[in-house]
């Protein structure tokens, strides 16, 4: 009897999370685009049937059985179109094992939901549950998102960056402009949103503290120890997001870049992508997978954004395959009730590029001079003490001299290395 109830659930209860899915409408309904301030977005920026192209700066029209999405930077299909691929049976989509009580509730019919119907929402669900999965890519939640078929999939990194660095630059002081697109857990478009009020820092402090990490220029570390409580207190619920930096062009348009996230854990113990260093989506608190008997009940372990390191990148020369802009995100897994170190940094990475060849020319070119003059001054010694074969004392004179050469060379090329890098970096 055990067993039967046993199976029965596993196989009854996915499937009445579908039937739940598909008809709860604020996961079923597609994409919503009432009520988003658009003015300083790319929604604002394109018509209703157009996306932005954000690495052309180009609105591009959607076919005739799709519509913008959400987030106006793609076309998603339309409901009861034919676009979709043939239906696909979840029985035997993957052999890996459910991980948490909200895959296990959720994941199959947001799969289901995403391959099968034009549900925007959904896809974004499984994405969302992909992004979760956050110190390794082998799970079922990886493995159903590789076998999903639909154009509504969101991608889940940039793989060699598929736009190129964007031609940014800042005065002293300026702020640096950034942007998000926010997700709910359950797939639900949020809205672009500004990073400002301390959205990305996990420990509180006052508004001027936590807008100084986006000054330029400014070398930012903040740090503190909060209690699990207080992080299910701010975030009761995970949020997604997926970082955008906007700039103004030479023409003076207003554009955005994708900045890239970098999540360690799946870089160095992942296989599956070479490129899944450089995701799209990230969250800060995830409370609902450590929840095991009840969605309703208190979480077990926490899993959470202890450091947010954002990197600027400052070339000296051409900019190379560096992206001006990293975040790098490293999770950690905390028990509940619990404390935990959380930290927010900003660094500022200079290349030297040609530097140090150019400082090895020097004291090359220097340093050959230094011992022609060396010689120079222990032959005109020599001369003036009319000595008529080489002894110790013109060895000694000679390296008396060279070494005072040698030493106004390195004192030169310091104190002028000290000047450029003080200057340029």
């Amino acid at each position: 009897s055990a067993k039967i109830s046993k199976k029965f659930s596993q196989n009854i209860l996915p499937l009445l999370a579908c039937v739940l899915f598909l008809s709860w409408p604020q996961l079923a309904s597609g994409p919503q685009m009432e009520g988003i301030p658009a003015l300083s977005t790319p929604l604002g920026k394109c018509g209703t049937q157009e996306f932005l192209d954000i690495e052309s700066d180009v609105c591009r029209p959607c076919t005739e059985n799709q519509m913008r999405s959400p987030d106006g930077l793609r076309c998603v299909c339309v409901a009861g179109t034919d676009q979709m691929p043939p239906p696909i049976d979840c029985r035997a989509c993957s052999a890996l094992p459910s991980r948490t009580l909200w895959e296990f509730l959720f994941l199959d019919a947001s799969f289901l939901a995403c391959n099968n119907t034009c549900n925007e929402t959904a896809c974004q669900l499984l994405t969302n549950m992909v992004t979760l999965e956050a110190f390794s890519l082998q799970n079922r939640a990886y493995d159903l998102y590789t076998k999903t078929k639909s154009p509504d999939l969101p991608k889940l990194w940039y793989g060699s960056m598929e736009t190129s660095f964007p031609r940014v630059s800042f005065r002293k002081n300026s702020q640096i402009r950034l942007k998000v697109t926010k997700y709910g857990a359950r797939g639900d478009f949020l809205g672009w949103e500004d990073v400002s009020r301390g959205m990305l820092q996990l420990c509180p402090d006052s508004q001027n503290v936590l807008e100084a990490a986006f000054v330029f220029g400014t070398s930012y570390k903040q740090s503190c120890s909060l209690e699990v409580s207080y992080l299910l207190q701010r975030d009761p619920e995970p949020t997604f997001y997926e970082l955008f930096l906007q700039y103004e062009d030479d023409k003076g348009n207003v554009r955005w870049w994708p900045v890239p996230i970098e999540n360690p854990a799946i870089r160095t113990s992942s296989s599956a992508s070479p490129n899944s260093w450089a995701l799209r989506r990230f969250f800060l608190v995830d409370g609902l997978s450590g929840r095991k008997q009840n969605l309703t009940d208190p979480p077990e372990t926490v899993t959470l954004a202890a450091e947010l390191l954002l990197s600027v990148y400052l070339p000296t020369g051409s900019p190379g395959n560096e992206p001006p802009f990293l975040l790098t995100v490293k999770y950690v897994q905390q028990d509940n009730p619990g404390i935990v170190q959380a930290s927010f940094l900003v660094t500022y990475i200079q290349d030297p590029g040609t530097a140090q060849r150019d400082t090895d020319i020097a004291f090359g070119v220097f340093g050959s001079l230094a011992v022609l003059y060396a010689f120079l001054k222990a032959s005109s010694w020599v001369r003036r003490s009319r000595l008529p074969n080489i002894n110790l004392m013109i060895v000694v004179k000679f390296c008396a001299y060279l070494a005072g050469s040698l030493a106004n060379v390195f004192f030169l090329i310091t104190v002028g290395i000290g000047i450029y890098w003080l200057i340029v970096f």
